[in-house]
């Protein structure tokens, strides 16, 4: 399974090697991701309005977390796990599936 999780994630990493967004809320989303998982090392993040996903890994997994802006630059996590990340699972925490859609290509 862990095999399978760390695939996952470097594949996910080759599609998904960039961050998307403004820089300023690339950033925030970052710091925010540091502080409350200081040892992941953060792969991309992708964000689209008030949402963004950032795929991380460590030295034995790696998945990926969903913030929702709170204000201005301050994001909290809505979700956060290991393996793949699906569209329907953002939807179920709270996006809106137009952004779900965006905030999945090319990744999900």
């Amino acid at each position: 399974m862990v095999a399978f999780i760390v695939s996952a994630v470097a594949t996910a990493g080759l599609v998904f090697a960039a961050s998307v967004g403004p820089k300023a809320d690339v950033a925030a989303v970052r710091a925010a991701e540091h502080q409350l998982a200081p040892n992941n090392t953060i792969v991309a993040v992708h964000v689209v309005g008030d949402y963004a996903v950032l795929h991380w890994r460590t030295g034995h997994a790696g998945g990926a977390a969903i913030f929702k802006r709170v204000s201005g630059e301050r994001w909290n996590l809505i979700m956060g796990g290991g393996g793949a990340l699906r569209e329907s699972s953002l939807v179920q925490d709270g996006v809106p599936a137009s952004v779900a859609r965006q905030l999945c290509l090319p990744s999900c």
